[in-house]
């Protein structure tokens, strides 16, 4: 009987939460009949059974969710590039997905919907709508830092309201992950109008990242085996959605 007690007292001690970020970005993540679906829903739970975890996932936007890894209130984000501020609060796993960052418009021009330079977006005739927090590679962020092109942009926390302000003709392009664009043009009638452009902004491997401020950063040794064997299995990285 005491045994029995005991191990009820101390079994909350044994729990394991991975918390993972999660936002309707089909195919990565989104929810049908009540259950989020997608690849990175896919990977979690596969890497929560691994570790004997339960995963909870949090529909949270970008912006907002790099800011809870910091306070370590958020495990897990996917679709990661490593940048020296990031690597402060986050440890960064092996790549699991090769991201291509594309930049679409619903202009009817010609020139701009064949556009293939990154410099040419400097003379865009519109605004230009960004999420805050992403990462578009050293060259956007370096066309960022000059006032006159800054003007062009407007920067959201929420892909969703982003890609609205674009649909909703108050931003004319925007700079989006290109499987998503794909996938949305696919299945969604009113992103018919927007036109993917050959510009490819980035086109990089991206990572898994956990919060070093987490309570399971002290199992990183544990959750870096997991990642290696789901990894060795074929099981984590997928140069496509």
């Amino acid at each position: 009987m005491r045994w029995f007690l005991l191990l009820f007292l101390i079994a909350p001690l044994w729990a394991c939460e991975l918390k993972v970020q999660v936002s309707d970005f089909p195919p990565y993540s989104y929810q049908k009949d009540g259950e989020w679906q997608g690849s990175r829903v896919v990977l979690s739970q596969r890497l929560g059974q691994k570790l004997n975890c339960t995963v909870r996932f949090l529909d949270v936007p970008w912006a907002r969710a790099l800011l809870l890894m910091q306070q370590g209130d958020i495990d897990l984000m996917f679709n990661l590039t490593p940048t020296p501020d990031r690597q402060h609060f986050i440890w960064f796993n092996r790549p699991h997905h090769l991201e291509r960052l594309a930049f679409a418009t619903t202009l009817p021009d010609p020139q701009w919907q064949q556009i293939s330079t990154i410099n040419a977006l400097s003379k865009f005739p519109g605004t230009i709508a960004l999420t805050q927090g992403s990462f578009m590679g050293a060259e956007m962020q370096k066309m960022l830092q000059q006032p006159e092109f800054r003007q062009k942009t407007i920067e959201v926390a929420e892909r969703r309201i982003k890609n609205e302000l674009v649909l909703k003709d108050r931003a004319q392009g925007l700079v989006e992950d290109l499987d998503y664009l794909q996938f949305a043009r696919a299945n969604f009638p009113e992103y018919q109008q927007l036109y993917i452009t050959p510009l490819r902004l980035t086109q990089t491997k991206v990572a898994a990242g956990f919060s070093k401020n987490s309570v399971l950063a002290i199992q990183r040794q544990e959750i870096e085996q997991a990642i290696a064997e789901l990894d060795e299995a074929g099981l984590w990285f997928n140069g496509s959605p």
